[in-house]
């Protein structure tokens, strides 16, 4: 593990001078497609940083596309409470039946 090394292997270079290295691994990384965000984690500078000496370079490094989650399968909306017997509707022929039998 170098001194520019943490623990994780991840090498911090924000601030720092690019070497000779890091431009041929933003070359290769650049031509090959990669994220931009790739290229930051790779050679441990800020995206700015990525973006501005790639312009210098003349290369072309994109962000990549958005992930957009898919729509639910099924949604999860509650189900009306079943009703109490005092709230459930009464047969209004039952009713009036009682009524006129009564009489």
């Amino acid at each position: 593990m170098t001194s520019r090394q943490n623990a994780q292997g991840y090498t911090r270079n924000a601030g720092k001078r690019w070497r000779r290295e890091d431009l041929a691994l933003l070359r290769a990384l650049a031509r090959k497609g990669a994220p931009l965000r790739l290229i930051g984690l790779k050679l441990g500078r800020p995206d700015a940083a990525i973006r501005a000496k790639a312009s210098e370079l003349g290369l072309s490094v994109s962000a990549a596309e958005p992930v957009i989650a898919p729509p639910p399968k099924r949604t999860l909306s509650r189900r009306p409470a079943p009703l109490q017997h005092a709230e459930r509707p009464v047969d209004l022929d039952l009713r009036q039946m009682d009524l006129f039998a009564a009489a």
